[in-house]
């Protein structure tokens, strides 16, 4: 099991997964900006992580910036796999965010060691299962929290090593005081967290001395809500963890990544996480019932039928779509009064379609401080 080499880029799409960026930024809850500051990457950001075969049939999986939500993307081979014999496409496009995610906090980012304790919050999901796999496989102590009855039966049917006494109420702050009974007052060493207000500052106070908080959450980093000081006082450390900025890294940086999760197949740590599947016509029915929060582990989509044989080379796949206009990233594009207001939004319109020289025209030049906003985010 090799990160893939394959010079070839392309890759046929068989199941791309939903992520809770990808719902965020559809919902406007969360603007592109926060992810990308290229506008030439925020005409279609949805779409992280993927499944399929390359153009010569073999089976990969990976996960890229933006995009993998189509029918074929252009995949970063440092961020490529093989799938591994036993598992099928299905199984490997619910791997790819949900443990690079896990391993870029608690491993490269909290340096997490063996004996450790860890709080995992929201623990049905998929970074929360990922997570717990890690992290008992490294022979760490879990606690998690979930947000039903549910989920909570599904935690101990799914990781017979933990019981109530590892699994708190991600609802409302309890958890804290079973953290704090647990471990006679000490807290533990990390803390994965995606809750946010109250919640978040309650999973602060878990820490121990020396501790280490990994945010995955966005909501209070977008918001630049108020940490306090105090918690520092314990030597603690809070990390903003973001994988997006992954993507733009260097390849020494994701290579890193790419054999910690090559690893962590080959000694049974990164394992497939349970899902729901979705019909390619069922896009909008995937967004909401994973908007909603009642979901368990990962929401996939498939796009098309794996073959029963391994290495087959796919045909094109053609679906039903709504035909877009595209500009030649060769060509100039004039405008005139390119400077008004239709002329920037063309401009901005051309852009988002391949336009990569334009020319706009005007009588005064920048004379606003919009004005020069959006020629500066085009450059």
């Amino acid at each position: 099991m090799l990160c893939c080499s394959d010079p070839s880029r392309l890759v046929h799409v068989y199941y791309s997964a939903l992520n809770f960026r990808d719902v965020m930024t559809a919902t406007g809850k969360l603007g592109y900006e926060v992810f990308t500051k290229s506008r030439l990457n925020q005409h279609c950001l949805q779409g992280l992580e993927f499944s399929g075969r390359n153009t010569k049939g073999q089976r990969v999986f990976g996960m890229g910036n933006y995009g993998s939500m189509s029918t074929m993307v252009m995949a970063d081979n440092d961020l490529l796999w093989t799938v591994p014999e036993h598992w099928t496409l299905e199984d490997a496009a619910t791997v790819p965010v949900v443990y690079g995610t896990v391993y870029y906090g608690l491993v490269l980012n909290g340096h997490m060691k063996k004996g450790e304790s860890v709080l995992i919050h929201a623990g049905s999901g998929g970074v929360g299962q990922a997570a717990i796999n890690i992290c008992l496989h490294a022979g760490c102590t879990v606690f998690t929290t979930v947000g039903t009855e549910e989920k909570r039966e599904f935690i101990k049917k799914q990781f017979p090593q933990l019981t109530d006494h590892n699994i708190g109420n991600s609802r409302d702050t309890s958890f804290e005081q079973l953290i704090m009974l647990e471990t006679n007052g000490r807290g533990v060493d990390l803390v994965l967290n995606s809750l946010s207000d109250e919640k978040l500052q309650a999973s602060l106070r878990c820490l121990a001395i020396g501790g280490r908080f990994l945010e995955i959450g966005k909501a209070d980093l977008v918001n630049n809500k108020q940490l306090g000081m105090e918690i520092f006082l314990k030597e603690t450390s809070f990390h903003g963890v973001m994988l997006d900025f992954l993507f733009s890294a260097s390849s020494e940086k994701k290579k890193v990544l790419c054999d910690l999760i090559v690893e962590g197949i080959k000694s049974g740590a990164v394992k497939p996480l349970v899902r729901n599947v979705f019909a390619e016509d069922e896009v909008e029915q995937a967004f909401r019932y994973m908007a909603a929060g009642k979901h368990i582990g990962k929401v996939l989509l498939k796009i098309r039928q794996e073959e029963d044989k391994k290495l087959v080379v796919p045909s094109p796949r053609f679906i039903q779509a709504s035909p877009q206009y595209y500009c030649s990233p060769a060509y100039t594009y004039i405008i005139a009064g390119g400077l008004g207001g239709f002329g920037l939004e063309l401009a901005d319109w051309l852009v988002l379609r391949g336009a990569r020289k334009l020319v706009l025209t005007s009588r005064y030049g920048l004379k606003t401080g919009y004005q020069s906003l959006r020629v500066r985010i085009w450059r």
